[in-house]
C-alpha cells in the first residue's frame, strides 16, 4: 500500500469518497484520488461482475490485489489477466459512472486509470512484487 501510495498519492488526495457499505455482502467499495479500492470481507462467498460505482469516466486495471500468490493469495483476481474495466454512465451508488469486477471472498482490489496498468511490472528491476503499476506510476516521489 506504501508503494501505492507513491506511485498514486491516495493518501494526501482531496478526493475521498466511500460509495457502498454493504452489510449483508460484506464488501465496502471506497475512492481516493485516482483509484477504486473494493473490499470483500466475506469469509466465503464471492462475486461475478459486482457492480461498482467511481467518479471518473474511462477504463479501469487492477493496480494491486491482495489475492496475488506473492501475497499468498489463491490468483482469482490478479493483474496477470489485464483485464480492462470500461466504466458505463450509469449512476450506480450516487456515482456518476460504473464498473463491473469480480470480487473474490477475503480480497481486496485496487482500480486504477488503465494507462497505468502494467501486469508485468514487477519483473522489472524497480518493480515491487504485486504491484502493477507501469513505470512508477503518475505521482511518483523520492
Amino acid at each position: 500500500m506504501n508503494h501505492l501510495d507513491k506511485a498514486f498519492g491516495f493518501v494526501s488526495s482531496s478526493h475521498q469518497y466511500i460509495s457502498r457499505k454493504d452489510e449483508s455482502d460484506k464488501v465496502v467499495v471506497c475512492e481516493r484520488g485516482d483509484l477504486v479500492f473494493v473490499f470483500n470481507f466475506h469469509p466465503s462467498k464471492s462475486y461475478k461482475d459486482y457492480g461498482v460505482g467511481c467518479k471518473n469516466a474511462g477504463s479501469y486495471k487492477l493496480m494491486l490485489s491482495s489475492d496475488e500468490e506473492s501475497f499468498g493469495g489463491f490468483e482469482n483476481l490478479s493483474k496477470k489477466y489485464n483485464t480492462e474495466f470500461a466504466s458505463s454512465e450509469a449512476d450506480y451508488d450516487g456515482r456518476p459512472h460504473s464498473i463491473q469486477v469480480y470480487v473474490p471472498s477475503r480480497t481486496v482490489g485496487v482500480y486504477g486509470p488503465a494507462e497505468w496498468g502494467d501486469p508485468e511490472a514487477d519483473q522489472h528491476t524497480w518493480g515491487i512484487p504485486g504491484l502493477g503499476i507501469k513505470d512508477r506510476g503518475p505521482n511518483f516521489a523520492y
